[in-house]
């Protein structure tokens, strides 16, 4: 978990989350002036953010895993010391709202996190996915393009086995 030379200090609940291509880039906790008892972690990774809650002194634990796919945009409102980042998300109502963190903070996790969105988008817009192979010349063998149209659901199982028979 180390990004740039910084290692970061990870809750074990959430490093239990992380998987295996995932790199931790940021981990702010809220502010302690604002939330004294117990504050949230907010774990920015290059595949999502992760917001873990702890309650009832630190007993219970709500983590809440927020995916780039599904935030639109960010909003930040800055105080004289603290700030809040909202994130609006795209398919549901409720928005991400990190708050009580020092300005600082937010800055930094903030770019981190546009970084990553622009990322992503980029990475949408791009007509192939990273790991699939696209052939741009039809198969020649007559029943692979028998095998790709039934795996599509052009060609029913009768029709695929009886054009499979007249091929062979």
């Amino acid at each position: 978990m180390n990004q740039k030379g910084k290692t970061f200090k990870v809750p074990n609940a959430i490093k239990k989350m992380l998987l295996t291509d995932e790199q931790v880039m940021a981990v702010v906790k809220q502010s302690r002036l604002k939330a004294a008892i117990t504050p949230d972690s907010i774990i920015v990774t290059n595949q999502r953010i992760i917001r873990c809650s702890p309650s009832a002194l630190g007993l219970r634990k709500e983590i809440e895993d927020y995916r780039y796919e599904d935030i639109a945009n960010l909003k930040i409102d800055k105080g004289i010391m603290f700030a809040t980042i909202t994130a609006k998300r795209r398919f549901m109502s409720e928005d991400l709202i990190l708050d009580k963190l020092l300005k600082g903070q937010a800055d930094y996790i903030s770019r981190v996190i546009q970084e990553n969105l622009g990322r992503m988008s980029s990475a949408t817009k791009s007509p192939v996915a990273a790991n699939q192979q696209v052939s741009l010349a039809p198969p020649e063998d007559p029943l692979q393009v028998v095998k790709l149209r039934f795996a599509r659901g052009e060609i029913t199982k009768e029709q695929f086995e009886e054009m499979k028979r007249a091929l062979e």
